[in-house]
């Protein structure tokens, strides 16, 4: 079949790329004369071979669309990395970041994993050395909840402020939070309200300390009061001292080597006056390029934080949808930089059941969004050791400027409910120790060929791709066993006494929505009675 098109003009050094299709016709503004097809397969290969002659960002970008267009979603995850390349080569780190991220969108993981119970002799000893309040195995739940319309029970900190009872909050989510966390404007008296309260419920405080202007920031005697009383509150913690430093937002954004100064001299302080206070250190997600800038040193941070969240939109701009965001994704820099030197913190996350931009409810978003999130970290970032959801109607209660969405867990019941179902996974503690460290009582960990299997098994899955609502099917010597079209871990428990002994097999079957096989990973086992 023959593939028609029209030449346009040149746009000169515009540098610009699109398409518009009319019926069977591809009209393609480029730098030059070019027939481009307007069938999608011929059009994959116009670009293919496009790239080998022009190996530029925007020409890979095409190929990348191209690729989508005709479902080849490998080749597009790798043209559009490809483009991420030649950006970042170029000096161009922000559209890198940018395009790396439509990368990510469609790359396709299916991994099976096992869990298996940690030796009660283990639990809590560490095989090597650990930061302040990190725990052996396992990851902190945490939460903020001092806009929480539903919880009635309040109390009145020092500063005149209402908060919400942290008791209330953990009946009402059916789980016990390991960490509560308030903002606090520096040069305030230490919370010791709070931190009592914290302490009376069982849990660490993390406490967000932003200065107004980096220059208030001394060695005096407010900071060395603020230390006092923090260790003599004898509660765990997690001082976060002028977080989303990278962001323009924030009014001491902008000099990373003062910003560096004033950082190690609160951890210098810290260290030195307060045992109990591990110093957190916490980037935005973006922008990207400057996170680095401004990273104070192992020896002044014991824990690296990071904040993200899960929207429709960015900015709320309708023009910019968010919703196909895998929220692990975010991770990835953060994570890959400084996991192998600090246990890592989500000091803030949410994913957004409502947008004020339209008003209409996404509860099933937020779901999809918590659970991709969740499932993430045992099986694919075991280094971020908490995770704190900030449950807040922002559209009601944020600052002016920020009132976009609704993140509220007891504002939406089938939210609150995956969230407590999620958090019933024995690897989310609910405690930080007094003394000692924390150990989640089993270990997850990749399902490989050779194991061998007896009695009751818990499996699950790291599964990810361009499709937020895949179908996982499992086979157990090629008999079909357990099936799960709901986003999360796909845990299920194997009974082996129902399957012969000896050589065996597991399979991990990935459909998308539209029933196409993306993956499918094979374990080689031995049952054994």
């Amino acid at each position: 079949m023959r593939h028609r098109g029209v030449a346009l003009k040149s746009l000169g050094s515009l540098g610009l790329a699109g398409v518009l299709l009319l019926g069977s016709y591809a009209i393609v503004l480029r730098h030059r004369h070019e027939y481009v097809p307007a069938e999608a397969m011929a059009r994959k290969r116009f670009y293919a071979d496009l790239v080998k002659s022009e190996p530029t960002a925007a020409n890979f970008k095409l190929l990348a669309e191209a690729d989508v267009q005709t479902a080849d979603f490998e080749g597009a995850k790798q043209a559009f990395g490809k483009a991420a390349e030649i950006y970042r080569s170029k000096n161009l780190p922000s559209e890198g970041y940018a395009t790396e991220r439509l990368s990510q969108r469609y790359e396709v993981v299916a991994k099976p994993f096992i869990h298996l119970p940690k030796p009660r002799k283990t639990l809590g000893v560490p095989s090597v050395p650990l930061a302040l309040h990190e725990p052996v195995y396992g990851c902190y739940t945490g939460a903020f909840i001092d806009h929480e319309d539903t919880i009635r029970g309040t109390y009145r900190d020092e500063y005149g402020a209402w908060r919400r009872d942290a008791s209330a909050f953990n009946h009402l989510t059916n789980t016990h939070h390991a960490i509560f966390f308030m903002y606090l404007g520096y040069g305030r008296s230490f919370p010791a309200k709070f931190v009592r309260h914290m302490n009376d419920n069982g849990a660490a405080a993390q406490i967000a300390l932003e200065p107004d202007k980096l220059s208030a920031v001394k060695d005096d005697a407010y900071l060395h009061a603020f230390a006092k009383a923090a260790r003599e509150s004898r509660t765990p913690i997690f001082l976060r001292f002028a977080s989303e430093m990278n962001g323009d937002w924030v009014p001491y954004n902008g000099n990373p080597a003062l910003y560096i100064e004033k950082f190690r001299l609160v951890a210098r302080v810290m260290h030195a006056e307060a045992p109990n206070v591990a110093m957190v250190w916490c980037p935005f997600e973006t922008p990207v390029r400057t996170i680095a800038d401004y990273y104070p040193g192992a020896s002044a941070v014991d824990w690296v934080g990071l904040n993200v969240y899960s929207v429709p939109f960015w900015d709320n701009n309708p023009r910019r949808p968010a919703d196909w965001r895998d929220p692990s994704d975010s991770l990835r820099y953060v994570y890959d930089r400084y996991a192998k030197r600090h246990p890592i913190m989500i000091c803030e996350y949410a994913a957004s059941h409502r947008s004020s931009l339209d008003n209409i409810g996404r509860s099933e978003l937020a779901r999809t969004k918590m659970a991709e999130l969740y499932a993430a970290l045992p099986r694919k970032y075991p280094r971020v050791k908490a995770v704190c959801w900030l449950s807040m109607n922002a559209i009601k209660h944020a600052i002016p400027g920020r009132q976009s969405n609704d993140y509220s867990l007891l504002g939406d019941p089938g939210v609150l409910h995956r969230y407590a179902e999620l958090l019933r996974d024995p690897y989310f503690l609910r405690a930080v120790p007094r003394q000692g460290h924390a150990s989640a009582p089993q270990r997850t960990i990749p399902l490989e060929d050779g194991r061998t299997l007896t009695g009751r098994i818990s499996l699950s899955a790291w599964v990810k791709l361009y499709d937020d609502y895949p179908r996982v099917i499992w086979r157990v010597n090629g008999d079909e066993r357990q099936a799960s079209a709901l986003p999360g871990p796909h845990r299920w428990v194997l009974d082996t006494s129902s399957i012969p002994e000896g050589p065996a097999t597991i399979e991990l079957l990935v459909l998308d929505s539209v029933g196409r096989e993306v993956a499918h990973a094979t374990r080689y086992v031995t049952v054994t009675h």
